[in-house]
C-alpha cells in the first residue's frame, strides 16, 4: 500500500522558534543523516532554524498520519542523547495547532518513523545546499510530495 501526501513547511514567527543553535543541528543531522559535512558549514540563521523546526514538525505529523504505534526510545537505531533532549523539548513545547495529525497526548511520547524521516531528508535536502549556499529563499514555504510504502515497517525511536 503506498501514500503520497504533499508537504508544504510551515512558517514561524521569529517568537515561535523553539529552537537554538546547537540544537537546531541536531535537527538538522537526524533528518539529514548523510550530510553532516554540510550543516557543519552551514551559518545557523533564523531562516534555518525555521527550516528545521518545520522538518521536525513534519517528521512528526507525517509520523502520525502514517499510524504507527511503537514509542520513541525503543528502537533499533541508537540516538544520541542530544537528539532525544532536542525532541523531547519540541514535544513539551510545540503549538499543537501545528499539526494536522498528532495530538498534543501525541506530542507526549513523540514517534518518528524513520521512512518518513528518509524521504524528508530526500525531498528537501536541495533546500539544505541552498540555504548553505545563502540563496534559500527566506519566507517562502518549501514544498515536496513525500510517498511512503506502508508495507515497510522499520520504526525510529
Amino acid at each position: 500500500m503506498e501514500m503520497n501526501r504533499d508537504v508544504h513547511l510551515k512558517n514561524f514567527k521569529s517568537s515561535e522558534l523553539i529552537f537554538d543553535n546547537d540544537e537546531t543541528i541536531i535537527i538538522l543531522k537526524f533528518i539529514f543523516s548523510s550530510q553532516h559535512s554540510i550543516i557543519d558549514e552551514l551559518d545557523i540563521t533564523d531562516e534555518v532554524r525555521e527550516f528545521a523546526q518545520g522538518l521536525l514538525v513534519e517528521v512528526v505529523d507525517a509520523s502520525y498520519a502514517m499510524g504507527f504505534i511503537d514509542s520513541l526510545f525503543r528502537s533499533t537505531m541508537n540516538l544520541q542523547d542530544g537528539a532525544k533532549k532536542v525532541i523531547i523539548k519540541f514535544g513539551r513545547s510545540a503549538a499543537k495547532h501545528w499539526f494536522s495529525h498528532a495530538t498534543a497526548k501525541d506530542l507526549m511520547q513523540i514517534k518518528i518513523y524513520d521512512r518518513v524521516r528518509e524521504q524528508l531528508s530526500y525531498s528537501f535536502v536541495r533546500v539544505l545546499v541552498l540555504y548553505l549556499n545563502g540563496i534559500a529563499k527566506t519566507n517562502s514555504r518549501h514544498f515536496s510530495v513525500l510517498a511512503f510504502n506502508l508495507n515497510n515497517k522499520v520504526i525510529w525511536s
